[in-house]
């Protein structure tokens, strides 16, 4: 019953599982929710009372089960437990970032090939006093420009409390922001992950252009290629005539 679910799992899409894990009070849970990357919508929320072994397990479950996700656990205190039964499963799509946060390896964070040992990362995200008021303000940016579908009454309940307390936005007294913080969290990821894998995208596509642009300018000298991909590609026009190349590959 701690579990809700607004959509299942769709295989031709992308997700993150991003958790908060609970200090280990009694007025404290444990939190996640699941994103669709591409249309930044929340999917399926958990809030609830496990212990870091018994949260792992059901991590590694739910984001296995959501296409593999990317899986983004707050690893602060008690979240290194959780953490290290996320490694200790042998989960391949956990989420790394940098100690200094100079760069966040986007590109091969969402298909993980990435060495984290030689590039410096460390497992899970940071929130300190650098990071905290960049999630912050990502999320009021995404709810002031209704750029997130948010489902759940809890989160929304969660984020009535949620005020500035002197300089630091936090829960009010005897209320909980572990589902508000851990949708921050996602949704600055998001946003940097799509914004510089989609700046790659981009790069490759210019320079396949430029490849494309080259071979018919050179087809056109008459060095090769053909103007047409329905010609035969192993023969080349000399002078009027057509010589068959396939000798070269017998």
């Amino acid at each position: 019953g701690n579990l809700w679910k607004w959509e299942y799992p769709n295989y031709t899409k992308s997700y993150m599982v991003v958790a908060d894990v609970a200090r280990g009070d009694s007025t404290d849970y444990s939190a996640c929710h699941v994103i669709d990357i591409e249309e930044s919508s929340q999917v399926a929320e958990y809030k609830g009372k496990l212990d870091t072994k018994d949260f792992g397990n059901f991590l590694v479950a739910l984001a296995t089960e959501y296409n593999n996700a990317l899986l983004v656990v707050e690893n602060a205190n008690i979240g290194w437990a959780v953490l290290q039964q996320v490694i200790d499963r042998g989960y391949q799509n956990t989420f790394y970032m940098s100690k200094d946060l100079k760069y966040v390896d986007t590109e091969n964070q969402l298909s993980n090939k990435y060495r984290a040992q030689d590039r410096g990362l460390t497992a899970g995200f940071s929130t300190t006093s650098k990071t905290r008021p960049l999630i912050i303000s990502k999320l009021e940016q995404y709810v002031r420009e209704k750029s997130v579908t948010i489902r759940s009454q809890r989160t929304i309940d969660e984020m009535f409390t949620f005020i500035w307390n002197g300089n630091r936005a936090e829960a009010m007294r005897g209320y909980n922001d572990d589902l508000t913080m851990s949708l921050s969290i996602g949704l600055w990821v998001r946003d940097t992950a799509l914004r510089l894998r989609q700046e790659g995208i981009d790069l490759t596509k210019q320079a396949l252009g430029g490849i494309g642009a080259h071979q018919l300018d050179v087809a056109g000298m008459g060095f090769g290629g053909n103007a047409s991909m329905d010609e035969n590609p192993w023969k080349m026009r000399v002078g009027d005539s057509n010589e068959d190349l396939t000798w070269l590959i017998k």
